[in-house]
This record gives C-alpha cells, structure tokens and sequence, in this order.
C-alpha cells in the first residue's frame, strides 16, 4: 500500500497535474504520490515479534482490505467535478461535505502464529483519512488526505506499519499487543481519528472514541492542526466519535467511555465558542462498556451502558477484550449540567452503535436507534479466512439476534418504569441520521442505511443497498411508514448526511448527501438526494476523481 508524505517534504517533483477522465468529462486533478520512506527501523521486540509470526504463523485473508475496504493510494486534489445526472439545485446552500474513515497507509499485521495467537486487522484501526466535496453553486471540488498523526509519522518512518491491533485478537496476542503498544509507543492504541468529523467553535475536529483526544484540522487543506482540548491545558480522561449539537444553544454535549482508564465514563459541555463549560464524572457508571454513541434531550444527557464490555483480564482466559455480555442493557438519564444520572432504566440485554434521536415527550423520554440482540466485533476465522457467505448470511435470516434493527426505548422520569419494542420492518439497518435542526428535540423524520443480503454475502460485511426514511407517527405504538432510494444494481452506498434547505420551515424539506461506489466500474459518486422524495431518482450525481472506501462518518459545513 503506497501513499504520499507531504508535498513540501517530496518536493515539486512529486506533483503532478494532469488530467484525467472521471466519467467521460473531464476535470482538473492534483496528484501527490508517495515517495520511499525516510529511514527508520523498528524497536527490537517488535521486530522480534513481528519474524516469528511471518516464520511460523498463517497470513490471515481479510475482509477489511479488500474489495472496497481497500485502501487507496492517492491523495488527490480534483477541480470542476463532472455532474452527470441532474444538477446541483440552485438554492443548494455553499459548503464543505466531509466524510471519515479508515485507509491503512501500510500493511498491518494479519497472521495467525502459535502461542501468539491471532492478530487480524479491523476496519476500526485503519489510519485516518478525510474526504471532502467541496460545492459552492453548480462547482464541486474533491480531495482526500490523511491525517497525520505523530503515530503516522512514526510508521512513515519506519516505512511500515508499527502498532500491535488490539481488537481482532486471540490468546497471547490479546494481552501482548496492548502492552506492547503502550511500552514502545507509549500509547496502547494508535492515534488514528479515523470516525466521525465535527465543525463546533469555528474548528473542523477529526473524532475517535477512547483516549485520544478529538484532532483540529485546517478546512482549507485538510491538514492536521494537533489536538484540541476545549480550552483546557490538559486533555480530557477520553471522548467521544458522536457528540450531539443542540440547535438551539449551540453547545456540543458529549458522554464518553475510558477504554483502560478512569473515570469508566464521564459527561461534558462545550459552548458555542468551543470553550468547556462543563465537566463530571457519571459517580453511578461503573462497567466499561464500549459506548459508541450518546444521545441528548433538551434538557438530559443519555448514556448508553450496553453490555458490549472491555475486559483485558477476559483474554487472559481465552476471551475476547471486547466482548458482550448477556447483562441488562442500562440507559442513565444525566442532567446537562449534572454529575450523576438521576435515573438509570434497565432494559433487555442488546447491542447499539447508533442511535437516531432522542426526546422529551412530557414525563418519558424517547430514544430510538438502531439495535441488536447481542454484538461481536469479530468474524468467525477458520483456516486463515472467513466464510464470508456463512457468516453474513445469519444477518439476514429472520429472527437473528445479530441484526440491527429499528428500535425505541421509552424511559417514565416520573415513577421509574422503562418499555422497548422494535419498530418497523424488521431489516437490518444502521448509520441513522436526522436534520440538525431537530437534535434533542421530537421529530418525525429518521435516515438511515439499509443493508442487502447479496452483495454482504460477497464482501463477508454487511453492504447498503439502500438510503431508508423513516416517518414516524405522533401515537404511542404508532409504526413508521417506509420510502427507500435504491442505488441502482451494483452500487453500495455509506451514511446519508441531512443537509437543510435554505430557509426552510419542514422537517425533511432538505438533502441527503451519500458518497456510492460502483463495483463494475470500481469507482464513486456524490448523490444529491431530495430528502422530502427519498424515492426518486437522484437530484444530482458528481463523478469523484477516485474510488471512496467504506468508512464511517461525515458532515456538511455550510459556507
């Protein structure tokens, strides 16, 4: 895998600008291309390490670096991107499309050794890379580049990679590669921002959940600025990939987890200005649960104690670091400003990553999400590989307990008592979303992605065939009505983005922005969605100079 260091660093030899066909027309396009590695070597025990498994261990065949989970090679900076179908609408307002992800800069560990156990990458531990459309009238730009981290730096360097993966892992290796991390580097995770981007205070911040801290980047170039710590000297104990902006006051409120250390999980709020205004350790959270995501009202804080554990005393005896357990699922309701949940609700022991929205409707709260019955991180391997069809074909069959589904919890304030139920179809979906404009606060329109049997079963990963809307109802019980944009035979889509239209006094009167890939033709686009008609062909559709991996999260900037 090849890509560049910065240009200043290869020189103007490095660049080269040319001009290349995207779809038939054409656009301008910058290319930086990487250069060899500067010299570098790595600490003795790694290298060790590292000999005995390629020596004596099984090469791993991974789903995460193939297909497209590859990662590209190119940084690019295209101009005057072609719009093939459709057109960018006039009222469209100006602004800056972002989208995060994983894109590993080297090889990373994927064997199976004896003793060692197993070291398989995951698609959470690829290095950061943002992608941007920039669209200012009917003119769109493109470009992508990594954030570079000290860590990416250190791997650059030594031109390959260096951090142990901590997630995918079996026996010795579960244990080991953390340690290993932390006394070589200092760090048992790689600082890689690779999951969701955030602009609050005038800054753009690259998110990872966990220990480190959220990283500022320059809009203009995507460069790294370092890390931001809110006006503090010190950083905070962790944070969050999906902090929540109210639209009213304009703060961004955040629960977040400690992977290894303490506090388990803590609260905060950060003003319009980007300043900490708030702070407390959640004192009634005690279980270190991988908590992805974090929900608000107009008035509370939601945290989500889902049994999905981090345990590195589990592996010791044959486990997984991370693991479910089948405990209740607990959701504690924390006042903005608060230190302490004042109710906590249990619930049926389940799994989620993403949540749509939540609300106060009188004495209850309402959230929902998207939600399974139990969570495992990893693939089953065998063999060096995993049985792609085997594994994703569970997804789909009715009833499993791994899918993701539509689901609202309902939390009485008033004397204590909680209920849960699905909602709609029972497909399997994730990566909601709602109008900025509606965080915290009731709302009748969900977004999200549903994902098709077929092409999962090819890519051994759950796969979107599909941008799903939701219109949910005013009554209790009520079940939302469904509309779909299907993209089309062959191409797969990511996370819709609500952009707003100008002006607007609707809910849904806005866009949807997803980024889709084109098998056949191995390449991407920008769709244009009209939020109001999900189900009718794309608004508009910008040809991208290259291939966009999977990845996770984005956001709109306007202008």
């Amino acid at each position: 895998v090849a890509t560049a260091v910065p240009s200043a660093l290869l020189g103007a030899a490095a660049v080269k600008r040319s001009r290349r066909k995207a779809h038939g027309p054409h656009c301008m396009r910058s290319v930086v291309r990487a250069a060899t590695p500067a010299s570098g070597s790595a600490p003795v025990w790694l290298e060790a390490t590292q000999a005995f498994e390629k020596a004596a261990g099984m090469p791993l065949q991974n789903v995460f670096l193939d297909g497209n989970f590859a990662p590209v090679a190119e940084e690019v900076t295209a101009e005057d991107l072609p719009v093939v179908e459709g057109a960018i609408p006039n009222d469209f307002p100006s602004g800056i499309f972002l989208r995060n992800g994983p894109n590993p800069r080297f090889p990373p560990t994927n064997v199976e050794a004896p003793v060692m156990g197993r070291t398989a990458h995951h698609w959470f531990e690829g290095d950061a890379m943002m992608h941007s459309v920039r669209i200012d009238g009917a003119r769109c730009s493109y470009k992508n580049r990594y954030i570079r981290s000290p860590d990416f730096y250190r791997e650059e360097a030594a031109g390959k990679s260096l951090y142990r993966g901590i997630v995918d892992t079996t026996s010795l290796a579960s244990v080991v590669n953390p340690l290993l991390n932390l006394s070589l580097f200092g760090s048992a995770i790689k600082d890689t921002p690779n999951t969701s981007v955030v602009h609050h205070g005038g800054r753009l911040l690259a998110l990872v959940e966990g220990e480190t801290m959220p990283t500022e980047l320059r809009m203009d170039d995507l460069s790294r600025v370092g890390h931001y710590y809110f006006g503090r000297s010190e950083p905070l104990p962790s944070f969050t990939a999906h902090p929540k902006v109210d639209p009213v006051t304009g703060e961004l409120i955040f629960a977040a987890y400690a992977a290894f250390g303490e506090p388990p999980v803590h609260v905060g709020v950060v003003g319009p200005d980007g300043m900490l205004k708030h702070w407390a350790t959640v004192k009634s959270a005690s279980r270190k649960t991988l908590m992805h995501d974090c929900a608000i009202t107009e008035k509370y804080t939601l945290v989500l104690d889902f049994p999905l554990t981090i345990d590195l005393g589990r592996s010791l005896t044959g486990g997984q670091m991370v693991g479910f357990e089948e405990e209740p699922s607990r959701i504690g309701v924390v006042p903005r400003f608060g230190d302490d949940a004042i109710r906590w609700f249990n619930f049926e022991a389940g799994y989620g990553f993403h949540v749509f929205n939540a609300f106060e409707a009188g004495d209850e709260v309402v959230l929902r999400g998207c939600r399974g019955d139990t969570m495992d991180l990893t693939p089953p391997w065998q063999d060096g590989k995993v049985d792609r069809a085997a594994f994703m074909s569970e997804f789909f069959r009715p009833g499993c307990p791994k899918t993701t589904r539509l689901h609202e919890w309902r939390m009485n304030l008033r004397d204590g008592t909680c209920s849960e139920r699905d909602l709609g179809p029972a497909d399997f979906i994730d990566f909601p979303t709602v109008s900025p404009k509606v965080v915290g606060r009731p709302f009748r329109f969900g977004y999200c992605s549903r994902f098709e049997r077929e092409p999962s079963l090819q890519a051994g990963v759950a796969i979107a065939s599909a941008i799903r809307k939701y219109t949910f109802g005013n009554e209790i019980g009520e079940e939302p009505s469904v509309e779909e944009h299907i993209f089309g035979p062959g191409i797969s889509g990511q996370e819709g983005i609500f952009v707003p239209r100008p002006g607007a006094s609707e809910e849904d009167d806005g866009w949807i922005l997803v980024l889709t890939y084109d098998e056949a033709a191995d390449s991407s686009e920008l769709r244009i969605l009209d939020a109001r008609n999900i189900s009718s062909p794309p608004v508009a559709r910008v040809a991208l100079p290259q291939r966009v991996p999977y990845g996770f999260h984005g956001t709109f900037v306007p202008l």
